[in-house]
């Protein structure tokens, strides 16, 4: 019997070997997330190394109001400008990341020892612009407290009895890089490559096969009908696997290449990490070919299975997109449902902490278990008549 199913598996992994489109989905599809995600990673990089590479040259409008401050501003190595007559155009058309705007009565506010107001043009939508604001932003804070000090300190007052806390600021991150939160969009896009590595096999080798005329010959062979399934089966395994495969190779060198090799993630992802995200997903690989070939077995029409099967990696994948924003601290029973453990478990990996062994273990047995039962429904499937026919 297992000759027979490998017979089978062998037919189907040859036949797929010379198909360009399976080759394509199982081998050059899966290197798409990784190139424009080390891409977006590199161009990340490049603004921010070139930002703290520079000193923070600063147009000021009516710069002439406040001396005191150009001159502190100097004094911090800030390369001070003339703003241009309107600000906001500037900055909105990028010609400009930030703009500081002196008000015309700010002298004279600022002579009375009264609040003075000063604006701050700029666009945040563009990531230079960010990171401009924070600068400036902590420039013009320390001025403020300076200049806070000495009026304090010129009536007689302590400044310290005047600041009752003295904030530190721990980052017990893994990554030391802004670059790194990018990292969180790889359990995502693994989940979507994973349930898309077999799926035209699966859909060739069932309702291709019946459009073709060549299932039912297919079928009067003396092979029983779950073998024959088994055998599609384990082929389509096969493929999600090289998927797989190709992606995790592939991230490690996007990675590599992108951050010069000093991500976190980059360190992470070795050889043997690699080998251990592999057999932690193998049930949901299992699972995934289950769904798949269910619904190849049931739709009428290669394009209808297409249809439904090219929405299918959307399902488990939205809910990893939405923990890219929104992240949730991982339970037990979370690790009982799958995809979305995997997806959780992929996270904690990401960002460098450890997997437990038992949330490990719940997870891959909870994906295997509906993997087993997914593999039972396609095999009766696959013994009933109405199987040459669909539905």
């Amino acid at each position: 019997m297992w000759r027979r199913i490998f017979v089978v598996f062998l037919k189907e992994v040859v036949d797929n070997s010379r198909d360009r489109r399976s080759l394509l989905v199982a081998l050059i599809y899966p290197l798409l997330g990784p190139v424009i995600l080390g891409l977006l990673i590199s161009a990340v990089v490049d603004v921010v190394s070139a930002d703290q590479a520079r000193d923070l040259r600063l147009a000021v409008g009516n710069a002439d109001r406040a001396p005191a401050l150009v001159r502190f501003l100097e004094q911090r190595g800030v390369s001070v400008a003339p703003a241009p007559p309107d600000p906001e155009a500037a900055v909105r058309d990028g010609k400009l990341e930030i703009v500081v705007v002196i008000p015309d009565d700010y002298a004279d506010r600022f002579r009375a020892e009264r609040t003075a107001e000063v604006a701050v043009v700029v666009n945040t939508s563009r990531l230079s612009g960010l990171i401009a604001l924070n600068h400036a932003a902590a420039l013009l804070s320390d001025y403020n407290r300076e200049v806070w000090g000495a009026r304090i300190a010129s009536r007689g007052v302590d400044v310290q009895v005047l600041r009752p806390l003295d904030i530190k600021s721990v980052d017990v991150a893994a990554g030391t890089h802004i670059a790194e939160i990018l990292l969180f969009m790889v359990p995502p896009l693994f989940i979507f490559n994973l349930f898309m590595g077999g799926v035209y096999l699966a859909i060739d080798t069932t309702s291709g096969e019946r459009e073709r005329g060549s299932l039912e010959p297919l079928l009067i062979n003396p092979v029983e009908r779950w073998a024959l399934m088994l055998g599609k089966y384990l082929a389509a395994l096969l493929f999600t696997a090289a998927a797989v495969v190709v992606q995790l190779l592939a991230f490690k060198v996007a990675f590599q290449t992108a951050g010069g090799g000093t991500l976190a993630f980059a360190q992470v992802l070795t050889v043997p990490a690699i080998a251990g995200v592999f057999a932690m997903t193998l049930p949901l690989m299992m699972m995934a070919v289950g769904v798949q070939f269910i619904i190849a077995t049931v739709t009428r029409s290669f394009k209808e299975a297409q249809t439904y099967l090219g929405l299918l990696p959307l399902v488990p994948a939205i809910p990893g997109m939405v923990l890219v924003f929104a992240p949730v601290q991982a339970t037990a029973w979370m690790m009982t449902i799958p995809a979305f453990s995997q997806t959780l478990l992929l996270g904690a990996f990401v960002r460098g902490e450890a997997l437990p062994i038992a949330a490990v273990a719940l997870s891959m047995a909870s994906s295997l278990v509906a993997a087993l039962i997914l593999i039972v429904v396609s095999a009766r499937l696959y013994e009933r008549e109405k199987l040459i026919f669909g539905g």
